[in-house]
């Protein structure tokens, strides 16, 4: 150093302005600069850091600058490690502990401390909230949770997945008592088209949230009818203990929530490859993560899932439990169930004793469902259960288990087929990014249950180019078959662009749905489904006398399983417009074969009749065509 800068510093010491330019560097940054940390996939994973769809800059998903220490943090992971170094390393602060950086962002501190650990004394900061929060949950691993789609509750049509974390040595009974992690939207929307257009361009916050896993039971199994499938994973005591600590992080930052991308699930992964440095869960799904497709990602991933159970939904208790019941005695569990019969009366042979049980949990399905007052309940369920205490215990089984989830096809589809279109030779294509349809084999998947966003398809007539024949963002359809003990609901919406006026008309906007109805039945044919709806529908069109026509009519089909691999969807239906007599009438035969887990062959046939102010118009669409999972 040369006398002029002795002479500098002397004066800084003495005044307390030493430059900064003098202030040496802490030793752990500059061994975290010398092993590059910032550019650490750990890291990556810890600031949520992803490219920008375009620039290929760094971006982090968390939408809440409390969340970075640096200016500059969301966008600079070199500045946000120096910054979190910095803050990390400031002295412990006895009046207010949970206040210091390290109770604040515990995994980082936790990582970095394993990263750098002789460059620096690290002032372990007490964090006594913290450490509460992780002692009442006592860590020894964790369990990925997948509840299955439900299409009549607007969060929950793709499934969901949550984590379990569990305690060393529980049991059946007492992994009920084990707390979760959870991550969904907070959304105020109760109908699918609210939900769907808020959740498609990331105007809820996503909350992470904790609660005892029988709590989480009850709302799926109980309340929504929902399966659960449970994989426990191999994480290890420390590695859950920092999954946590990551958890505790988030837990009060925002991000924005949106239905493909930055979801449920994909912030369950994020959390698994904080946990285990180097799993890069998350990367696998750089456009969307759907949970059933998350799902897979997890068990593909060798070594971290130790095998699957299912716990059955209360609905699918009673299904099994109804099909043991022959119509009689189905009449007599019902008669019990809505008190207009005593349960004494019944008997006490075997059969009498499974009529008992199934109208106890009738009772108990519909009291958690809310289609009967809890007092009401209580009292039906005091008076079976009194009766039932009297008789032996039988052993009726359980629901078979469905094929996994993680078996089902892949969410994405892309089609191409040839045919006639109007008379004329064309081509078509068709391209779903998500996620199922009526007509997709249903394993893994709710059965009845129809979920596309932004379906695609296109035509080309011979010696024309290509053109958009239907652009639907939201495609949901709700085929419930009603049940003498179950009467739901069935219904259907979609919106976007199609050619509601015929083949020959250009694509308009469009939003059509309503209430409906359907039965099942399973015979030496195969099994069926027969459904109806009342189908409403705004259309916008500048052939129109106003521009626009509301019209409403009734549509019927039938989906026929007539082999393993072989269904064929029939739709008839019906319109009435309140446009100069526009009136409407369509019939469609579908056929999917499959070719394995990845492939179909299609065949289809549409004829469509439009007739106002005493002009018909008919056209007709035949293909056949290869559909491709993805």
């Amino acid at each position: 150093m040369t006398r002029s800068a002795l002479i500098t510093a002397a004066m800084g010491l003495a005044f307390g302005t030493l430059p900064a330019s003098a202030s040496p560097t802490p030793p752990a940054l500059q061994e975290a600069r010398a092993l590059e940390l910032a550019a650490d996939p750990a890291w990556v994973d810890l600031l949520h850091y992803a490219p920008a769809p375009l620039s290929g800059h760094w971006r982090s998903l968390a939408d809440d600058p409390g969340f970075f220490l640096a200016a500059d943090g969301a966008r600079d992971p070199a500045a946000e490690l120096d910054a979190s170094l910095t803050a990390l390393l400031s002295p412990a602060r006895p009046e207010a502990p949970d206040d210091h950086p390290q109770c604040r962002f515990p995994a980082r501190y936790h990582w970095l401390k394993s990263r750098l650990p002789g460059s620096a004394p690290w002032p372990d900061q007490p964090c006594p909230r913290l450490a509460a929060w992780i002692a009442g949950i006592n860590p020894a691993g964790a369990t990925l949770i997948f509840p299955s789609a439900y299409v009549n509750s607007p969060a929950s049509m793709f499934g969901h997945t949550l984590l379990r974390i569990d305690v060393a040595g529980q049991s059946e009974a007492t992994r009920l008592l084990a707390y979760t992690i959870n991550y969904a939207a907070k959304a105020d929307a109760t109908d699918g088209f609210s939900f769907a257009a808020k959740g498609l361009t990331g105007l809820y916050p996503g909350i992470l949230s904790s609660s005892p896993y029988y709590a989480k039971v009850r709302e799926y199994s109980d309340m929504e009818s929902r399966d659960v499938w449970e994989y426990p994973l191999t994480l290890t005591v420390d590695e859950t203990r920092q999954l946590l600590r990551h958890a505790w992080e988030i837990g009060a930052t925002r991000f924005d929530y949106w239905f493909f991308d930055e979801n449920c699930s994909y912030m369950i992964l994020r959390l698994l490859d904080v946990a285990r440095p180097g799993l890069r869960t998350a990367q696998r799904f750089p456009l969307s993560a759907i949970p059933v497709d998350t799902v897979k990602g997890v068990v593909a991933v060798p070594g971290l899932v130790a095998g699957a159970s299912f716990r059955p939904a209360a609905g699918t208790e009673l299904a099994y439990r109804a099909g043991r019941l022959s119509a009689e005695e189905m009449d007599s569990a019902l008669a019990v169930a809505d008190g207009r019969r005593p349960p004494a009366s019944l008997g006490q042979d075997p059969r009498a004793i499974e009529q008992l049980e199934f109208a106890d949990r009738l009772v108990s399905y519909r009291g958690h469902a809310g289609k009967l007052e809890q007092d009401e309940a209580l009292a039906r369920l005091r008076s079976i259960q009194s009766v039932r205490s009297t008789l032996p215990t039988i052993d009726v089984g359980q629901p078979p288990v469905p094929p996994r989830p993680e078996q089902g096809h892949a969410s994405g589809r892309f089609g191409l087929g040839a045919g006639r279109l109007g008379g004329d030779p064309a081509l078509f294509m068709d391209l779903r990014p998500a996620y199922h349809d009526l007509l997709d084999p249903e394993a893994g998947y709710a059965r009845g249950a129809q979920i596309r966003f932004f379906d695609l398809g296109a035509s080309q007539r011979q010696g024309q180019g290509w053109r958009i024949d239907r652009f639907l963002p939201v495609d949901i359809v709700s085929v419930a078959p009603r049940q003498s003990w179950t009467q739901p609901l069935s219904w259907k919406v979609r919106f976007g662009w199609e050619r509601s006026l015929g083949a020959s008309q250009a694509t308009s906007p469009t939003l059509a749905g309503g209430p409906g109805a359907a039965w099942e039945w399973d015979g030496r044919m195969g099994r069926l489904i027969g459904y109806v709806f009342l189908e409403n529908q705004l259309v916008v069109h500048g052939k129109l006398d106003k521009h626009w026509a509301i019209g409403s009519g009734p549509l019927t089909g039938l989906l026929w399983d007539a082999a393993p691999r072989l269904r064929l969807q029939l739709e008839a239906g019906h319109q009435w417009f309140n446009d100069n007599h526009l009136q409407r009438s369509q019939v469609q035969a579908h056929l999917r074969q499959s070719l394995g887990p990845r492939d179909n062959l299609v065949a289809g046939y549409t004829w469509t009749r439009i007739e106002r102010s005493g002009d018909d118009e008919a056209d007709r669409r035949i293909s056949i065509g290869w559909q491709h999972y993805f």
